[in-house]
């Protein structure tokens, strides 16, 4: 069996704590080739000793049978996003992976350099966690570059999410946060199964589930999804609801077998729909805009200059009319914006601002703002804000659903040899 040979082969590495094996080891040991490109068994020790030190497995031979396949599998997913990241010409600085490492740090009140050294001395090579963090920033910036540029959200979609939000109000509802194991073509989902107990098992133990997912999502065995937005009961499946409706605030269910994978959830909070009112975190706003001066020490004459033609203007329809003659020309009425989704420096100015009231002068990095509020439409301004909750949730989702298929064709396409 694969991973019965693993075991033995993983034995046959463990010289001793501080995993000091031979170059000779090294070359020969391949457990898998990906489009040319090795996979050693090193590699696979190293992570599995960083999952099981950081998550605070029992480091025995069950353990290591179970994690196995899980790991190794995403090592081949972590070559693949590599070479893709090399097609796009996206590179990962080693300033970057050390302040990844820092901000882990800060988040366990360590001190800087002790996490390596901490997991150094429990017998995981200091190379490992910054293997794995590189692999973390180039998924974050295939997402951001390749993946998230392809999500189009129809105006159909949203109207429809938003119909089915009006149409929920009443229900209950849950915020969650997961921990997701997901499937792969090395473990079986027994094994994975197996995993999550474990991994369960700990939690409850050590009653710290940021702490386990976190470090579950950072050596790659589990993703930890986390969400600000409220499930519907109606949207969960039955094995899922019947768990949630047993716990409490802050407990966590037993693991949930899904189509993608095994899950684990902690209950957020628990509520009955009931639609806030948002209106007022939504603006209605027109500008004109100026280049900044070339030479800076003259930008209080500029700004004089600016208030003095811009004093009388009393509507956003000459907002809009004037803003296509003055300063740089691109002054225009841009509508309903989400309040948090402008610029600081806007926000300040607009709270002290009436309606059809032109503000001051706004210097910003990318230039110098009139700003006014194009009035105020309680209903529609409400509409707005849960439609963009809507098309963020959509988005959310469709991340998502995007990110597992990139992988799961990544996966197809390639040339992969298992060696053991």
């Amino acid at each position: 069996m694969i991973l019965k040979s693993l075991v033995v082969l993983i034995f046959f590495f463990i010289i001793d704590s501080k995993l000091l094996i031979s170059e000779e080891i090294q070359l020969i040991t391949i457990v898998a080739i990906v489009n040319d490109e090795p996979i050693t068994g090193t590699d696979l020790y190293e992570r599995l000793q960083l999952t099981i030190i950081s998550s605070n497995l029992p480091n025995n031979s069950n353990t290591r049978r179970s994690l196995s396949g899980q790991i190794l599998q995403s090592l081949i997913n972590e070559k693949l996003q590599e070479q893709e990241a090399q097609k796009f010409n996206i590179r990962i600085n080693e300033e970057e992976i050390l302040k990844n490492i820092k901000f882990i740090e800060r988040n366990n009140d360590l001190k800087e350099g002790e996490l390596l050294n901490s997991l150094y001395k429990k017998g995981v090579p200091k190379g490992a966690l910054k293997k794995r963090l590189k692999a973390n920033l180039i998924n974050e910036k295939l997402l951001s570059r390749v993946i998230n540029p392809k999500i189009v959200i129809s105006d159909d979609e949203v109207e429809n999410e938003y119909k089915n939000l009006l149409i929920n109000e009443g229900k209950t509802e849950f915020k969650l946060s997961e921990i997701l194991l997901q499937y792969n073509q090395i473990s079986s989902k027994k094994e994975i199964l197996e995993i999550a107990e474990k991994l369960r098992k700990q939690i409850l133990e050590n009653n710290n589930f940021d702490k386990f997912a976190n470090q579950m999502n950072t050596n790659g065995t589990a993703k930890f999804i986390q969400s600000n937005n409220w499930v519907v009961s109606g949207e969960l499946s039955n094995e899922l609801l019947t768990n949630l409706n047993k716990i409490n605030k802050s407990e966590i269910t037993n693991p949930i077998i899904t189509n993608s994978g095994v899950s684990i959830y902690r209950l957020e909070n628990k509520r009955i729909n009931s639609i806030p009112d948002l209106s007022q975190s939504v603006t209605n706003i027109g500008f004109i805009s100026y280049n900044l001066p070339i030479n800076m020490n003259k930008i209080n004459e500029v700004l004089t200059e600016i208030k003095i033609e811009t004093q009388n203007i009393s509507s956003c329809q000459e907002i809009e009319s004037m803003g296509k003659e003055l300063g740089n020309k691109k002054g225009k009425i841009i509508g309903r914006k989400l309040i948090t989704d402008l610029p600081n420096i806007f926000v300040e100015n607009i709270k002290n601002l009436n309606i059809d009231e032109s503000s001051k002068p706004i210097v910003a990095n990318d230039g110098i703002y009139i700003i006014m509020i194009c009035g105020i439409n309680k209903k529609l301004d409400q509409e707005f804000a849960l439609k963009e909750i809507v098309k963020r949730k959509i988005f959310d989702k469709s991340s998502k659903t995007l990110q597992n298929r990139y992988l799961l064709d990544l996966n197809r396409k390639a040339l992969i040899d298992i060696r053991i």
